[in-house]
């Protein structure tokens, strides 16, 4: 009477504790792994308290906590399931730590497998939480599973760094049963090892083909930029030629232009004859004064072709040759109103 009392105030204490959570579709078969674990493991007992994790944030959390029994050669661990608020979708949070009369003399082992020896966590590297489904996965099936990973590798030392060990003698069921859980322990190592190696060498070949692409692709780059400092220079080459032609132009032209143009007369020299007034004499002004401008206007020109101004030197000679040309007429109407003049 008194069990089914108990019982009862468990699934009563169950199901107010899964109100809030997320999934109320799924309620009872959460009720039914709690109820499970609970008959599977007698030593644990359900309650409701508040979950701090990591970061700092609290949560009201569904737990099952007791005294787990690894073996009677290994001292029993407190353990501490809880049930986060995606339960079943996401595994249960499960904690390690020394019972209550050994835990002053014992500690967790660092570099536990499993058991994360500052916080008490079970890693997820255990198969059972790596492999977590629904509705494949459940408490009691978690449990099992950490007592058998647990019985290979205790978490459990002395202050003193050595592994405590029940002075107790293992039957040879218990010894066949450790050396069965070993065996299999060892083959889920190894397949997991050569999963992981085959993946690793997946993504390394992916990479090496990755960076054989990338260094294809530099090579043609470094090509094209070897190909563009080649032509770079070479238009260089170029234009130093055609610099020094251009300059050679110049000073024969230069020299042309010295010998043919019409020189300017001295500020000295003598004025204009008082005959010269009279007749066709605006008509000598005007060609005469067309004719230095013409002048000006090729020296300008030849500036220009100095300093690079013009748009080419072909340009430079046509313009040179209409001036010449305007400037021939103008210095024949001149001569011609002057030898008018004079008779």
């Amino acid at each position: 009477m008194a069990t089914t009392a108990a019982a009862t105030g468990t699934v009563v204490l169950v199901d107010a504790a899964l109100a809030p959570y997320e999934h109320p579709d799924l309620r009872w078969l959460v009720r039914k792994h709690v109820l499970a674990v609970l008959q599977d493991f007698p030593t644990l007992s359900p309650s409701v308290d508040t979950y701090t994790s990591d970061s700092g944030a609290s949560t009201v959390l569904l737990n099952a906590r007791g005294l787990l029994t690894v073996s009677s050669a290994l001292p029993p661990v407190l353990l501490t399931l809880w049930l986060p608020r995606e339960y079943p979708y996401l595994p249960p949070l499960a904690y390690v730590f020394p019972a209550a009369p050994s835990s002053a003399s014992l500690s967790l082992a660092r570099d536990h497998p499993f058991v994360d020896h500052r916080t008490g966590r079970v890693r997820r590297t255990l198969p059972y939480l790596e492999d977590w489904a629904v509705p494949r996965s459940s408490l009691a099936g978690l449990v099992r599973s950490l007592v058998g990973a647990l019985r290979m590798c205790h978490p459990l030392t002395s202050r003193f760094g050595s592994v405590v060990v029940h002075a107790t003698t293992t039957t040879p069921v218990e010894e066949e049963e450790q050396e069965r859980m070993r065996t299999a322990l060892l083959d889920e190592l190894v397949s997991r090892l050569g999963r992981d190696t085959a993946a690793f060498r997946g993504h390394v070949d992916e990479d090496i083909h990755a960076m054989s692409c990338i260094q294809g692709s530099l090579r043609a780059r470094a090509d094209a930029m070897d190909r563009a400092v080649r032509d770079l220079e070479d238009e260089r080459m170029r234009l130093e030629r055609a610099v020094t032609a251009s300059l050679s132009h110049r000073a024969k032209l230069l020299a042309w232009l010295h010998k043919t143009s019409s020189r300017v007369p001295d500020a000295g020299a003598a004025p204009l004859t008082p005959h010269a007034a009279a007749g066709d004499a605006p008509r000598w002004l005007e060609s005469k004064a067309s004719e230095l401008a013409v002048d000006d206007t090729v020296d300008a020109l030849g500036h220009a072709l100095e300093d690079g101004e013009l748009i080419s030197f072909q340009e430079y000679i046509k313009r040179v040759k209409v001036l010449a040309r305007e400037q021939f007429f103008h210095c024949h109407a001149a001569a011609t109103s002057m030898s008018k003049v004079t008779k």
